[in-house]
């Protein structure tokens, strides 16, 4: 009886705990009638402030990077997940393209599971086609494999 009357009770009581115990969040404590001081360095006000007397022409030079990264595409000669031989397949794979193709940078990535060899940083997907198309006449045997993708290209001018 004493332990079936001990847990009824403890649930009977413990909504009415709860009840009396007041939620205080840290919205209430923070608006709660004082005055918040935020101290803001000028240098930081300075940076925050829009540049005046910028014309459109420079705006859309700064949109552009000259040497940087940005959206393009990239030929994707190789991509496995076997643990055993992909990375060295891909590595042997990066070898033979760069030889042959020196002008293209070559890329071996590790994406889990998946080894993937990239070739080249076009900008535009109709480059990276004709490169694809000037892989798959020299490397025959890989012409299954090769297919353009979309990536972060490194751009060079």
């Amino acid at each position: 009886m004493k332990k079936i009357l001990l847990p009824l009770v403890a649930l009977l009581t413990a909504p009415a705990a709860i009840a009396e115990t007041e939620v205080v969040t840290i919205v209430d404590h923070i608006t709660s009638g004082t005055s918040n001081v935020i101290n803001q360095p000028e240098e930081l006000l300075k940076r925050l402030l829009p540049v005046e007397g910028v014309e459109e022409e420079s705006k859309e030079e700064i949109a552009r990077p000259v040497n940087g990264r940005m959206a393009g595409f990239r030929v994707q000669v190789f991509s496995d997940n076997n643990a055993r031989t992909a990375k060295n397949e891909a590595r042997s794979k990066q070898r033979i393209i760069s030889s042959r193709f020196p002008q293209y940078q070559t890329y071996v990535m590790y994406t889990s599971p998946y080894w993937r060899l990239k070739v080249g940083d076009f900008r535009t997907q109709q480059d990276a086609n004709a490169a694809a198309d000037e892989l798959r006449r020299a490397f025959p045997a890989y012409s299954k494999e090769i297919r353009v993708v979309r990536d972060r290209v490194t751009v060079h001018e």
